[in-house]
């Protein structure tokens, strides 16, 4: 979770909706990675089958979307992507311990 709020204060994630949607189908990126809280909506739902869908990784945390959002300075958040390739691959070894990357 700490690596969630560095990213966010060096500006480097995406949260709401209508950014995330425009994020997963954007210029192609090698390393794309969601972040979801454990008690997301369905419209935030329609992101992760679109995240499913187009092969981007994704994180479902054990966390509600007030503590996601405190991490990344929002009063909450139930999605965050991470838009910085380093940062990405940095919670991807965090939370899968590989460099393998796919949504999958």
């Amino acid at each position: 979770m700490g690596l969630l709020g560095l990213a966010s204060k060096s500006g480097k994630i995406v949260v709401g909706q209508k950014i995330l949607r425009h994020y997963i189908i954007s210029a192609p990126r090698e390393k794309k990675v969601i972040v979801f809280s454990s008690n997301f909506g369905e419209s935030v739902s329609q992101i992760l089958k679109k995240c499913k869908a187009n092969g981007i990784l994704h994180v479902e945390l054990s966390v509600g979307k007030k503590a996601l959002g405190m991490c990344v300075g929002k009063k909450e958040a139930s999605a965050v992507g991470i838009t910085d390739e380093a940062f990405a691959d940095g919670i991807m070894k965090i939370f899968f311990n590989s460099n393998v990357y796919g949504g999958k």
